[in-house]
């Protein structure tokens, strides 16, 4: 992938086991490969637009929206503006729970923390969520005297305002536990897409790493995707075509030959179907 690619997935303050980290990208392209994390995520945009694709659906967000990022959400986020600033903040939903288990703990948090209940995915023009969001900001930069505990609490009315207004599905334990298997198993062939796009990639082999026949497996990920096997293959390819075109003296021909295209022609086509550009063109003005 490009190296402008984002990819965060560990907690790194562990006292407060919340982490923010504000993003700033000058130019389109793509911010984040398809991939989930464990913790639920919030990204909100304060300038820029982008689009940001979340399992099934697809969004455009600009400033003031805020995102939404369940655990195990399969998304990826591309920036389509000359100017985009967002925060991303993760939380361990541990870091609210108490000593004693309680019935808050058990009705709330518990069944959040292990993926029962879902947010919808976008929050667009809620002056109370957003408010609360950019308090929790603040308060983590400022680091005044008791910050841990503004953030805490803001924290709580953040989960209270969400559940009163934003759930999208609640799921029981056995239907849980049958959508965890199912992104088990499309982690790995995600791992080994994203490791081997460079090369010929067989549906076959693909279905062999989920364990389940290709017609299945072709179901299957399209449906937890929203996109074809050979598409999300083909992005990869096209993300890394992008990546030489800008930085590389290959021709266009060595490019898709590197990229995992053994047809140049086939290669124009899908590029200027991702890009609105040609490889040529897009070639020419990176020369400029």
């Amino acid at each position: 992938m490009e190296d402008q690619a984002l990819h965060y997935d560990d907690m790194s303050n562990e006292n407060l086991v919340i982490e923010i980290k504000k993003i700033e990208q000058k130019a389109p392209g793509l911010l984040m490969e398809c991939h989930w994390h464990e913790q639920i995520q919030f990204y909100y945009f304060t300038e820029g637009k982008a689009t940001v694709r979340c399992n099934l659906k697809q969004f455009e967000v600009d400033a003031g929206n805020l995102v939404i990022l369940n655990s195990k959400d399969l998304h990826y986020m591309e920036n389509v503006s000359t100017e985009l600033t967002f925060y991303m903040i993760k939380i361990d939903l541990s870091f609210i729970y108490s000593n004693k288990i309680d019935s808050i703990q058990a009705q709330f948090l518990t069944p959040l923390s292990q993926n029962l209940i879902l947010f919808e995915n976008v929050v667009r023009d809620d002056q109370d969520v957003l408010g609360c969001v950019e308090r929790i900001i603040d308060e983590y930069y400022s680091k005044k005297i008791g910050f841990e505990l503004a953030i805490k609490g803001q924290v709580y009315d953040l989960i209270v305002l969400l559940l009163r207004g934003y759930v999208r599905k609640t799921y029981g334990e056995e239907e849980f536990q049958s959508r965890r298997e199912i992104l088990r198993r499309f982690r790995k062939v995600i791992d080994y897409m994203d490791q081997n796009f460079t090369e010929k990639i067989e549906l076959e082999k693909l279905s062999g790493i989920a364990g389940i026949s290709t017609g299945h497996f072709c179901r299957l990920f399209k449906q937890i995707t929203g996109m074809s096997a050979i598409d999300y293959i083909n992005d990869l390819r096209i993300n890394k075509a992008v990546g030489l075109i800008k930085s590389s003296g290959q021709n266009i021909t060595e490019i898709a030959m590197n990229c995992g295209f053994s047809d140049s022609n086939y290669f124009s086509r899908i590029f200027k179907k991702s890009q609105k550009i040609s490889p040529m063109q897009m070639k020419k003005l990176v020369r400029k």
